[in-house]
């Protein structure tokens, strides 16, 4: 393997290249899983599924990815929904800016290209939310065109295969993965079967742990692995620390059915949360208490640890009818809300108690 560019490469370890992109495309073409957007790489399924899949594991995806699909089964429904309905199919998913970014590109799209995703590559980077990944993912994946594409899983592949060691994170890293993923995409039968090869390849072999090299089609063409030395790539990156924090959080019930609050700010602007303790509540409320500890749950968001402690909120005060602040809702509706996941896993433990 050589992480310098074609001009560059002896042939000799082109054609070593060659054939470690040979092995991977056939090994992809007998192995892949069955995911709903290879039944036709539509380009919308594509985009929406690779989007999806930034910092969320598949088996949580694909049951969100079917019913998105079903509530908005093209571009142009995606780009005519409002954000609120957008964020309810949303729910639960997290990471919540993918899906404003992907109503905003839908609508871009809807504007600029007539509802159908362009195939250049210019065209693709000015699609809001579309970035150097996903535009290489949708012209390679859908278009079966020779982009380059690198995620956490290809990055991982990539890093054993030559032994890098840059560490993650870092500049130099990146800047190598993206060189060797261009030399290998440009040596490729299929584009779309080689990138999604890498992809596969990271997903269910070359995982961060515990990797089956003994299934792996290019474990003789890997530096790492004839070191002995596998789970050591990619070398480490400083940890960014753990931020632990304690939250209460009130829980109001009225007739069968419980308070929440549409928060806005820079996190989960937009969603629908239990009141967060008192705090919140004095603005619009007079003589509520918080009562008996309904339990606590853990909860996580990126670095932050989250333990929230749950009580019963009482007391004679009157919730003020602000515009769109609070609203009263029966648990069965909170489906048609964009909310946390944190508030589903709250009022289901209010709902046990």
């Amino acid at each position: 393997m050589s992480s310098r560019t074609s001009s560059l490469t002896p042939p000799a370890d082109r054609r070593r290249l060659a054939a470690t992109v040979k092995k991977l495309e056939t090994w992809f073409l007998r192995n892949q899983r069955e995911l709903p957007w290879r039944l036709s790489y539509d380009p919308y399924q594509i985009w929406l599924s690779e989007v999806m899949l930034q910092q969320t594991r598949m088996n949580v995806v694909l049951p969100y990815f079917q019913r998105f699909l079903a509530r908005f089964p093209s571009i142009r429904d995606l780009a005519a929904a409002r954000e609120e309905d957008v964020l309810t199919a949303w729910s639960g998913l997290g990471y919540y800016r993918r899906a404003r970014m992907l109503l905003a590109g839908a609508r871009h799209v809807v504007a600029i290209h007539g509802g159908q995703l362009p195939d250049q590559r210019p065209a693709v980077e000015k699609i809001p939310g579309v970035g150097r990944y996903t535009s290489g993912a949708i012209l390679s994946i859908a278009f079966n065109q020779r982009e380059p594409i690198v995620d956490g899983n290809v990055a991982r592949v990539l890093a054993r295969l030559d032994a890098l060691e840059a560490p993650t994170g870092s500049g130099e890293l990146a800047s190598a993965e993206w060189l060797i993923a261009d030399e290998m995409v440009k040596l490729a039968a299929s584009p779309r079967n080689f990138n999604q090869s890498l992809m596969e390849l990271g997903a269910t072999i070359c995982t961060p742990r515990l990797p089956a090299c003994g299934s792996c089609p290019v474990s003789r063409d890997c530096r790492a692995y004839r070191m002995s030395a596998v789970e050591q790539f990619p070398r480490p990156k400083t940890s960014r620390p753990v931020v632990s924090l304690e939250i209460p959080l009130l829980l109001m019930c009225e007739g069968g059915r419980v308070l929440l609050r549409k928060m806005s700010g820079p996190l989960m602007d937009g969603m629908y949360h239990l009141p967060h303790g008192n705090d919140l509540l004095l603005e619009a409320t007079r003589g509520i208490e918080q009562g008996r500890s309904l339990g606590t749950f853990k909860h996580t968001v990126t670095h932050r640890r989250i333990e929230f402690h749950l009580f019963e909120g009482h007391g004679s005060g009157t919730i003020a009818d602000g515009p769109g602040e609070f609203i009263w809702i029966a648990p069965g509706d909170l489906g048609n809300l964009p909310h946390p996941s944190y508030v589903a896993k709250a009022i289901r433990m209010w709902l046990k108690r």
